[in-house]
């Protein structure tokens, strides 16, 4: 385990202490590394729901372009035969 050292204004550090007592942890320690653990868990949620939008707009836009290609093959097959010899 690494330890990481960090300085807290005043005003921080008395709401951690009375965090860490009504909440039941055990040390300051192991309350900042909960806290951490949701951080990061909030921070890969986002970037999960990020990612997610990002594909069902790719997803969206590419079912709209499959449609048109679709839709143009009729008349494509109909030049198609014109041209035939």
């Amino acid at each position: 385990m690494k330890t990481i050292t960090v300085k807290l204004e005043d005003e921080l550090a008395n709401a951690v202490e009375r965090v860490q007592k009504e909440v039941g942890f055990r040390t300051k320690s192991e309350m900042i590394r909960e806290g951490l653990r949701v951080l990061i868990a909030r921070e890969r949620h986002r970037k999960l729901a990020e990612n997610l939008t990002r594909y069902l707009r790719d997803r969206e836009a590419l079912d709209e372009a499959a449609q048109e290609v679709e839709e143009r093959i009729p008349s494509t097959e109909e030049a198609l035969k014109r041209s035939e010899p």
